[in-house]
């Protein structure tokens, strides 16, 4: 199901990957030697940044949001966030690798004609990242306040979170939940936690 939080944490997953091959490449002396202290050391750490923490945090808030708020986000909404941001940060980091390949440079104020093309490239993606923050501030803020109210599984998810409303009461369960299902029954049918009200899990605890 590709909802508005997997789709950020597929994209987040594609940009660290691309991260991680730079890294790698920065491990080599032989291309250390001749990117050390340029702007591919600057593309591969946003990768990193962007990629892993960014993209995990707007995934995990898409995920959460019903929860904690009690109502659905708009997935139109959250789609277009999603395009605008991997476009757009793709568009601004992924051009740093090419530049420090032609020698520009880390920690300049300004740079040489000859390294124009990219810096142009890089300056859309930025601000189309930028605007990529409007649809998300719009989404959450409308939802919170008008959106539809969330069921308390929406995800169709195996967790004990999942089983209480949305938002949460203050105690969460009236009583402790006993988990009765395997702990890796993905796709099984069968019930999480046992009826409190069982016979056989009365006499368990008599």
């Amino acid at each position: 199901r590709l909802t508005t939080a997997m789709l950020f944490g597929l994209g987040g997953l594609v940009m660290f990957v691309f991260a991680g091959i730079t890294g790698i490449m920065l491990a080599a002396v032989p291309v250390d030697i001749h990117v050390n202290n340029t702007y591919f050391v600057v593309g591969h750490f946003h990768y990193v940044i962007y990629g892993a923490t960014v993209m995990g945090i707007y995934a995990a808030l898409y995920h959460w949001f019903p929860k904690m708020t009690g109502r659905m986000y708009n997935e139109g909404l959250g789609k277009l966030h999603f395009l605008l941001t991997f476009v757009g940060a793709n568009l601004n980091f992924f051009p740093m690798h090419p530049l420090g390949l032609q020698g520009m440079p880390r920690r300049v104020a300004s740079y040489d004609p000859e390294f124009a093309f990219w810096n142009v490239i890089a300056s859309l993606g930025a601000f189309l990242l930028g605007m990529s923050t409007l649809p998300f501030i719009l989404n959450m803020v409308g939802s919170w306040v008008q959106g539809e109210k969330a069921p308390n599984n929406p995800w169709r998810a195996i967790g004990l979170e999942w089983l209480i409303s949305s938002p949460p009461t203050v105690e969460n369960f009236e009583e402790i939940p006993v988990v009765v299902a395997e702990p890796y029954g993905y796709g099984k049918h069968e019930p999480l936690i046992a009826d409190p009200h069982s016979p056989e899990l009365a006499h368990e605890h008599s």
